[in-house]
């Protein structure tokens, strides 16, 4: 596959409104089971509506902050996870005229795994008992007292299986990624 089919890109204008997107963005909403995420479905919708945990919202919102004050872009590394696949990419984070900003994900390697239910959207999932934190960065998950785990190594250490229903994820960030963007956990 060559570079131009692994970059997804998109633009937000001066109100962080998503307006332009390359092909890529469908294809890859598509390869995903995200239909609703096609572009024809979010034109001219707001970023923050896709961004749902306080620290991954407030990280972006620096980021784009600094990147419209200083004129600069900047290059920054995450993981973007499928149930049977583990996504290494970068995310380049440019101005353009008038405030707007273009975003470029690209991927650098896929590792392919064992499928994990607890990242399979149609997977029975607990509604009511407690959640799961996944970082949005490193896809690390929070195992409590141990700390942040890579998700095999977590499903096993809290026996993630041993019950009939999956718990909820969540996704906020974790300590390393926190201090990685000079940020720390009272931001």
């Amino acid at each position: 596959m060559n570079q131009h089919h692994k970059e997804t890109v998109y633009q937000i204008d001066a109100d962080d409104r998503l307006v332009v997107f390359n092909s890529q963005w469908n294809r890859f909403a598509i390869e995903n089971d995200a239909r609703d995420l096609m572009q024809d479905h979010i034109t001219n919708q707001v970023l923050w509506h896709f961004i749902r945990d306080s620290e991954t919202r407030h990280l972006h919102q620096t980021l784009l902050q600094r990147v419209r004050q200083s004129g600069h872009t900047l290059t920054l590394p995450f993981r973007c996870d499928a149930p049977a696949l583990r996504r290494y990419m970068e995310m380049i984070i440019a101005p353009l005229d008038n405030d707007a900003i273009e975003y470029c994900c690209r991927t650098l390697r896929t590792e392919q795994r064992e499928p994990l239910r607890l990242l399979d959207p149609a997977a029975s999932h607990n509604e009511h008992g407690a959640m799961l934190r996944m970082c949005s960065w490193c896809k690390n998950i929070d195992t409590g007292g141990t700390g942040w785990m890579e998700t095999e190594n977590a499903i096993a250490h809290l026996h993630l299986f041993d019950t009939e229903s999956l718990p909820r994820i969540t996704h906020t960030m974790c300590d390393a990624c926190l201090g990685r963007f000079g940020f720390d956990n009272d931001h």
